[in-house]
């Protein structure tokens, strides 16, 4: 993926699991009643956008959600409301509220928060999920195959494993990993523990983590790896994700490659991101709505999951690194 493309990939707070900034509501529903089924047919579509908070991600994932989706849906008379928290947990409520009270056909939220305070007030209307990081572990699915109640949509997790694939590639190979994250974030601590097993499966690399509490602690848990990895993989996790300018600072002084699972690689001292297409994702969503739009039921219409890994490289930095990266992150 060109850098370009990389910046559609920028997260404020975490791809998504926990973003938190402030911000405003525009056009947000609030009829009564509400309706499943009596979307299917030729009738007019109301289709209500809950977004958690303001982030070139998340304008990627509306697009192409809305573009994907008023194409298959072509003939009809869809309509769009978009709401936006900005991250405010008392505007996550209310905006969840209202949208339960809506007479929209369907309701596409983006944000993890968003997601499962909508499925808490709501059990009625469709609920599409997009690009959301663990719908199992929060508490809104059963499964990815059988969600079993009324959230499905797309997840954006990528396997770890897929992640080392990837670096094996880069020359020099990193021997030892280092990771930052926040072990009270529910998506940390799940890809966290598969980057671990993914290592384990690896003969001779070894990871090396440094945990945060808050925001606060990133820049001086980014200096602690120094001189213990050389590598740092950045994964899902809100309170690095709001600090990576940090991150990069202390790798770059230190020429120690560092990748992301998603954000901007445009920033200061990230090598690389290495991620999924969330315009791929955004698309894969409204596939999904067509579905349910269609007459299925979400609890047994299975999660899209990522396509191909995209790589967003920061040339500056790779300029500045003895690191060449494979030919697929350069084409």
């Amino acid at each position: 993926m060109k850098l370009g493309a990389s910046r559609r990939r920028r997260m404020a707070g975490a791809l998504l699991g926990a973003i938190g900034m402030i911000g405003v509501i525009a056009g947000c529903g609030s009829s009564s009643g509400s309706t499943t089924s009596s979307s299917a047919g030729s009738g007019p579509v109301k289709v209500s956008i809950f977004e958690v908070a303001q982030a070139d991600v998340v304008t990627t994932l509306e697009t192409a959600f809305k573009k994907e989706l008023t194409a298959k849906l072509a003939g009809r008379t869809v309509s769009y409301s978009v709401s936006n928290a900005n991250g405010d947990p008392s505007l996550i409520q209310s905006i969840a509220r209202n949208l339960s009270r809506s007479s929209s056909s369907l309701i596409a939220v983006i944000g993890t928060p968003a997601v499962i305070a909508m499925a808490q007030q709501d059990k009625t209307h469709p609920i599409i999920a997009l690009a959301m990081g663990d719908p199992v572990g929060g508490k809104v699915a059963d499964s990815l195959d059988h969600p079993g109640r009324n959230v499905t949509g797309t997840i954006d997790f990528v396997d770890p494993a897929k992640l080392l694939g990837e670096l094996a590639k880069v020359t020099p190979a990193p021997k030892r990993i280092g990771t930052i994250y926040d072990p009270s974030n529910e998506n940390s601590q799940v890809w966290v523990a598969q980057l671990r097993t993914a290592i384990k499966a690896r003969p001779g690399l070894a990871l090396v983590e440094s945990t945060v509490a808050s925001a606060g602690d990133v820049q001086s848990a980014a200096r602690s790896l120094v001189g213990r990895t050389d590598t740092i993989l950045v994964g899902p996790d809100a309170a690095v994700a709001s600090g990576i300018a940090a991150v990069g600072a202390v790798a770059l002084s230190n020429k120690i490659p560092l990748y992301l699972t998603s954000g901007d690689a445009t920033t200061s001292g990230v090598l690389a991101t290495l991620g999924p297409s969330y315009a791929n994702l955004g698309a894969q969503g409204a596939d999904v709505a067509v579905k349910i739009l269609g007459g299925a039921q979400p609890a047994a219409t299975p999660f899209g999951r990522p396509g191909a890994l995209e790589w967003g490289v920061n040339h500056s930095t790779l300029g500045a690194l003895k690191v060449t990266l494979p030919s697929a992150a350069m084409g």
